[in-house]
Formats: structure tokens, C-alpha cells, sequence
């Protein structure tokens, strides 16, 4: 089993909502062309855990994956005669690379493969933090569609969510690229899991304002619904770079990796042990910024951080961290349940 997980601020502004949701090209068909692949740094070294779009010849989105901790990528079931590859990294220039295949595939056309290395360089304008804050959007909108979105908000703080949801579509059918209103959608719709639906709106909002970090915290958490947690740490790293003062999205990236790593055997290979400790590495860093940032306001990274250390058989530490969370929430609902965890932890093997 490939375990692909991406690595930390991973970018993908233009494609990262729609095609991600979309069964893998393996999925959808049992034939067809297929484009293999690996990514380097300038050095020549492998870059594992980067995002890897596939485009077809109008520039539509078809794919997504990562790479692999060797840096490799697969697309296949792949049928038309023409494609764009893009990687994309958040400290790196895009790259990218057609591929061509002799024919399209059919019933009578078996699949060809092709074999693709790009190779990514750093970027001059990189700078070491952006400036904080979310970019906000600037709308003239119509009367028609502000009030009724305003009756929406109403509603909703009454506790009348369908009639709340209702009045914001009626905004939406008056002001399709309302941003406000297409964003408090997709929220409402992953609040009730209506994935599928909130995926739309969530396009429809990144369309209007790519920069805001909301689309990508809300994409994040639908991803989290889904369990497509490599990709939902990708989503939340995205949101933190947007808005590098906020905590939020680097703890719900932690708490991401902390559920990819715990989907990995690391018995299955050195290569998936390799893979697991990656993610908890990562984890841990996302954490730790996350409490750098949010301090005793953020309690939640405590009990990830335990999960970390947990899992990677560092009792005490997980125990030292349960012990700050209790110390910074002693009333908390869960303070019993953590005191045993603590026993338990603090507990010589048998």
C-alpha cells in the first residue's frame, strides 16, 4: 500500500478543491495511459510529500497526488493523448511537463506509459513569514442578495438552520460570486455532511478569493470527513500560511498528520515505518507553532501533542503533556478521563 502524505504549506491555490474529491484516475478505469514519475531539488535530491497535479490539454484539473518518501508519482487510467504534470511546492517554483501519448484510449487502444522526473528550484520571493492577516474581498453587492443573506445570519442565530440555509441560497441565486454567503454554505453543508454539496460551494468561494484562509480550513475539515488526511494537512498548512498568526489551522494540521500517521503499519515496510514517522515529525512541529501561537487559548494541542509522542512509544512526554493540559484546564469536562490516561501512561510496562 502507497502512503502518500504532503509536506508541510504545501500551495495548491488553483486545484486543490475540486479534483481531489474526484475518484483517483486508478479508480475510474482499469485501462488506459499511464505517466510515472519522480521530483528533485536543484541538488538532485528526492522531495517527498509534494503536491502533483495532472491537467489535460484545455487545462482542466483531472488529478492530484503526492509523492512518495522517494519522491515518486502515478497517475493512470488515464485516456486522452495529452497532459500537463505540475508540481507544486510552497518554497519552489512550479514546474511542470506534457506528456504525450501516441493515441487516446479505447476499446480497441491499450495504454501506453510514460516516464516523467521534474526537477523544482527555490523561489527568489520567498521570505521567511508572510504578512499575517486574511486578504479580504471587496464586493459590491447587490441590495437584493445582502439582505437576504442578512436574514440568513438572523435565522441561523435564532437556531432555525434550514430556514437559515434557505435565505442564503436565495442570496447566492441573486449574487452567484457572493463570497460571504457561498463561504457560510460550504460550512453549514460539511456541518451536515453534505460533502459533495459544500465542495461546490467551496469552489465557488476559492473562484472569488483564493487568499482567504477560511476556504482551506473548511476544505480541511470536509477532507478530515472523507479521512483523506494527507491532503487535509496540505489544506490546513495552505490556511496557515494565508494567515500565519492564526493557531487554528496548525492545530487541525497536527491533529491531520496524527491521524495519517496513525493510518500507516509501519510493519509493512521500512518505507510506510519511514512514511509514519515523517508524519508525526511534521505533527509535532505544527503543534508546537500551534502553542506558540495560541499559548493556554489553545488546549486541544496538548492532547495532540500526547497522541504524538504516544505513538511513537514516548510515554512519559505524552504524559508530561496531559499533565500541562490539566494544569491549564483543571476543570475541563475530560480531566478524569485524562488523569487515568496519565496513570496509565506514567504505569511501568508489564
Amino acid at each position: 500500500m502507497t502512503h502518500n502524505r504532503t509536506r508541510s504549506a504545501a500551495r495548491a491555490a488553483l486545484t486543490l478543491l475540486l479534483p481531489l474529491l474526484l475518484a483517483p484516475a486508478a479508480a475510474r478505469a482499469q485501462q488506459g495511459h499511464t505517466i510515472r514519475g519522480k521530483v528533485r531539488d536543484a541538488a538532485g535530491n528526492v522531495m517527498p510529500r509534494v503536491l502533483v497535479d495532472i491537467q489535460n490539454a484545455n487545462g482542466a484539473p483531472v488529478g492530484q497526488t503526492t509523492t512518495g518518501t522517494e519522491g515518486d508519482f502515478a497517475f493512470t487510467g488515464l485516456t486522452d493523448s495529452s497532459y500537463t504534470v505540475i508540481v507544486r511546492s510552497p518554497d519552489h517554483a512550479p514546474a511542470s511537463e506534457t506528456v504525450e501519448f501516441a493515441r487516446r484510449v479505447d476499446e480497441n487502444s491499450p495504454g501506453e506509459t510514460r516516464a516523467v522526473e521534474l526537477t523544482i528550484t527555490p523561489r527568489a520571493d520567498v521570505t521567511p513569514r508572510p504578512t499575517p492577516g486574511r486578504v479580504a474581498v471587496s464586493q459590491a453587492v447587490p441590495a437584493a442578495a445582502r439582505d437576504a443573506f442578512e436574514r440568513g445570519m438572523r435565522l441561523a442565530r435564532e437556531g432555525k438552520a434550514a430556514q437559515a440555509e434557505a435565505a442564503v441560497r436565495e442570496a447566492v441565486g441573486v449574487f452567484p460570486d457572493y463570497f460571504d454567503a457561498r463561504l457560510w454554505l460550504a460550512a453549514e453543508l460539511v456541518r451536515t455532511n453534505r460533502l459533495d454539496d459544500a465542495l461546490q460551494q467551496l469552489e465557488a468561494a476559492r473562484r472569488v478569493n483564493p487568499k482567504d484562509d477560511r476556504v482551506y480550513v473548511t476544505f480541511g475539515q470536509l477532507l478530515m470527513l472523507r479521512r483523506k488526511y494527507a491532503v487535509a494537512a496540505a489544506a490546513f498548512a495552505e490556511a496557515a500560511r494565508l494567515n500565519p498568526s492564526a493557531p487554528q489551522p496548525l492545530l487541525q494540521r497536527g491533529a491531520a498528520l496524527v491521524e495519517y500517521a496513525s493510518s500507516i503499519d509501519p510493519t509493512a515496510s521500512r518505507k510506510a515505518a519511514d512514511e509514519r514517522r515523517a508524519a508525526l515529525d511534521d505533527a509535532e512541529r505544527a503543534l508546537s507553532e500551534a502553542l506558540r501561537l495560541g499559548g493556554a487559548r489553545l488546549p486541544a494541542a496538548r492532547l495532540q501533542l500526547a497522541r504524538v509522542y504516544e505513538r511513537r512509544g514516548e510515554r512519559a512526554r505524552a504524559a508530561d503533556e496531559l499533565e500541562r493540559y490539566l494544569r491549564d484546564n483543571p476543570s475541563a469536562a475530560n480531566a478524569a478521563a485524562v488523569r487515568e490516561a496519565v496513570k496509565t501512561l506514567r504505569a511501568p510496562k508489564p
